[in-house]
């Protein structure tokens, strides 16, 4: 009896390992198919659908930054012209300035030479 119990055993523990055996390899040939890849066409088509969705992105984002960019110009453009004619203006009013200066200057020393 020990001996046909320690067989019952062997053949339990067989029987148990080679129904594992089966069962997992029905559940990951299950798992297999479930997540197997796409077919070939799929996946090009899946593939083309992503590159121009990322050359849709690109693109945008590039016009948007050319755009900020023609902006920030303009402004700069503006404010340069404005700059320009500010100076212009005080440079006029100075050499104005300095003119009239130089005029009373000579008046004075003409005033000053004529007295002595």
């Amino acid at each position: 009896m020990t001996q046909g119990n320690g067989q019952e055993q062997a053949q339990s523990a067989n029987v148990a390992f080679f129904t594992g055996l089966v069962a997992g390899t029905l559940i990951g040939a299950g798992f297999g198919v479930l997540f197997a890849p796409r077919r070939g066409s799929e996946l090009r088509q899946q593939v083309t659908e992503s590159a121009t969705t990322a050359a849709q992105t690109v693109s945008k984002t590039v016009d948007e930054v050319t755009e900020q960019g023609r902006a920030a110009f303009d402004r700069v453009r503006d404010v340069a012209s404005r700059a320009t004619t500010l100076v212009d203006r005080v440079a006029g009013k100075a050499a104005k300035a300095a003119e009239t200066n130089m005029n009373f200057a000579d008046d004075i020393a003409s005033a000053g030479s004529g007295r002595m």
